[in-house]
């Protein structure tokens, strides 16, 4: 391993023809840039970088990204600025540009860079909303909502050609279940995700305030590229999903999305962007209100991350006081791999089968209640927050070897029934879960 990792930061280093490209067909939104030699990088040396706000992948927008597409153009009415560029604009500037400094380069907001040209950009672009459930009934609601998006960074090289030296996942989570019927409009809580704290935590701000001073920008080309490629199902999961009338396109696109969202975010790292069935020929639109869009190629990147849905398993009993009530308890089994495509083919530096389980209080009559597929859905994001959190910190290893678990308070309707969730490596491969770790840090 120590050979190939040699080879790979030699190559990094030598070239920058392994990287996504990124060529604009017209001249990026009010920036203007310097010609510079690109063809190494060692860091940015106190150079500048160029905030260009925010954009969108998919060239069917209007198809894959309903709700949010025109929040685009939603404006704050006391003085016609754009509202989530605005967010995102305030959040970089509220950091001490000191702190971009000691990184090793200087940001520029809505300024055009140093003396009106830089050599870098960076920009976030909007690739995916997933609606998992948004259920509204007299009794109860439930909205389960992702977005997800990448914050890319970007040189220009002597000829006006534009490379991404890297992408961060960067997304939104939103959980909401509420007793009667949730008249909040369903664009309203993608736009949360900019603005409040939404039920799950962080909102898109914050990774523009807090998380993205924790990348090591003068080292990312010392880096790789991951990806998920792919998302398998066994016969088992495929049943399943006919049961409960999810089809497999929809599933796996939600689990390849969750997936390289969760390993950017906890190994912070490069991330390729998900590639679904809409960008099955490698290419993805890139497009700026107004503008011509850029092309952005998709390359296949250095590391594989595979996640295989085993099965799940659902069970029910009576609820022992309420008629109208299950008590729910829901097994899933999912294998992550993990494969550096320098390696020998055959070498799978991460192999691990993790199971999660819950156990909750539902009513009998689906519409009242989470969608199973919601459900399912959520412990997978769990397996997988837990598992790259794993590998990103040795101490959560023993804490996913001897079984993660939370329990939910009781209420006095359910006081019979205790409330969890758990995940924990399997003991199928729990022997070699540590040294799995290991390795796939091991670059």
């Amino acid at each position: 391993m120590t050979r190939a990792k040699i080879n790979r930061r030699q190559m990094m280093t030598q070239s920058v023809g392994t990287t996504t490209a990124l060529i604009m067909s017209t001249q990026f939104p009010g920036l203007s840039f310097a010609a510079g030699d690109q063809q190494t990088f060692t860091g940015f040396d106190g150079q500048t970088v160029v905030w260009g706000g925010i954009s969108y992948l998919p060239s069917d927008a209007l198809t894959a990204l309903p709700n949010f597409l025109p929040l685009l153009d939603r404006t704050d009415p006391s003085s016609s600025v754009p509202i989530l560029n605005n967010t995102l604009t305030k959040a970089l500037e509220s950091v001490d540009p000191a702190v971009w400094e000691a990184k090793g380069l200087k940001l520029s907001i809505a300024r055009g860079g140093q003396g009106g040209t830089a050599r870098y950009g960076m920009i976030m672009a909007v690739a995916a909303e997933l609606t998992i459930q948004n259920s509204r009934t007299d009794i109860n609601s439930f909205t389960v909502l992702r977005l997800i998006a990448y914050n890319f960074v970007f040189s220009v090289d002597n000829r006006g050609g534009r490379k991404v030296i890297a992408s961060y996942s960067v997304g939104g989570r939103v959980y909401e279940a509420k007793d009667g019927f949730d008249d909040t409009p369903i664009r309203d809580y993608y736009e949360r995700m900019f603005t409040t704290k939404s039920a799950d935590g962080d909102t898109i701000a914050d990774f523009y305030s807090q998380k993205l001073k924790e990348f090591k920008f003068d080292e990312i080309k010392l880096g790789l590229d991951y990806r998920v490629k792919a998302v398998k199902l066994n016969p088992q999961a495929r049943a399943g999903l006919q049961a409960i009338g999810i089809t497999e396109q929809t599933f796996t696109d939600w689990v390849g999305f969750a997936t390289t969202m969760s390993y950017g975010e906890k190994l912070k790292v490069s991330m390729i962007p998900y590639q679904d069935s809409r960008a099955s020929t490698g290419d993805l639109a890139l497009n700026f209100r107004g503008k011509e869009a850029f092309r952005l190629s998709l390359p296949e990147g250095d590391v594989k991350i595979t996640p295989r849905i085993l099965e799940w398993k659902i069970g029910y009993a009576d609820h022992p006081r309420d008629k109208n009530q299950f008590a729910q308890e829901i097994n899933i089994w999912v294998q992550i791999t993990i494969q550096f495509l320098f390696d020998d083919p055959s070498v799978r530096r991460f192999k691990q089968v993790f199971q999660a389980t819950e156990v909750q209080s539902v009513f009998k009559k689906e519409e009242y209640r989470r969608s199973d597929a919601a459900t399912i859905f959520l412990l997978v994001e769990q397996i997988l927050d837990k598992a790259f959190e794993a590998i990103a910190k040795p101490a959560q290893r023993d804490v996913l070897l001897k079984g993660y678990k939370k329990v939910f308070p009781s209420t006095k309707r359910n006081k019979e029934i205790q409330e969890y969730i758990s995940v924990k490596v399997d003991k199928r491969t729990a022997a070699t879960f540590d040294r799995d770790c290991r390795q796939t840090l091991d670059i």
